[in-house]
């Protein structure tokens, strides 16, 4: 057992450098550096939409304890601005800046583009078994993972 589990992370471990390298970073020239995390929180926040901070920590899979420090940097960056609910003053809204906007507009066209190149270079064949076998794993995944939700909260 513990054979098969060395192995396991082992590929795991593979299969996130190469969706890394290939897909997020490969895929970020943004002409400035974002940690993954920030790339998340990008991705998140969409439009012209506002979202309170545990919105956000939800719909990016971030710890709403480590979204603060994301969020902080972020705003530093010119990249996102917080406002305070107009019905509610307690809550505290983030959304993008015009710059925020700009930078997560290039980092996903980026990123479609590099999937692209990258998905082109393989036979149907192979394209079609990857997707097969990605729905397999989360099939598979789906049965034995219970998300911890506290994690997010």
């Amino acid at each position: 057992m513990e054979d098969k589990l060395n192995c396991y992370f082992r590929k795991l471990r593979n299969f996130s450098q190469l969706i890394l390298n290939g897909l997020i970073y490969n895929g970020s020239s943004t002409n400035c550096e974002l940690k993954l995390s920030q790339m998340k929180a990008l991705s998140a926040l969409k439009g012209n939409n506002s979202f309170l901070m545990n919105e956000l920590a939800s719909n990016s899979e971030i710890k709403i304890s480590n979204m603060t420090k994301i969020v902080d940097d972020l705003i530093n960056e010119g990249f996102a601005e917080r406002e305070r609910d107009k019905s509610d003053r307690r809550k505290v809204l983030v959304r993008l800046t015009p710059r925020g906007k700009k930078i997560r507009a290039q980092f996903l066209a980026n990123r479609r583009k590099t999937a692209r190149s990258i998905f082109s270079r393989l036979s149907e064949n192979d394209r079609n078994e990857l997707l097969d076998s990605l729905d397999r794993v989360c099939k598979i995944l789906e049965k034995s993972v219970v998300p911890d939700e506290s994690n997010l909260n």
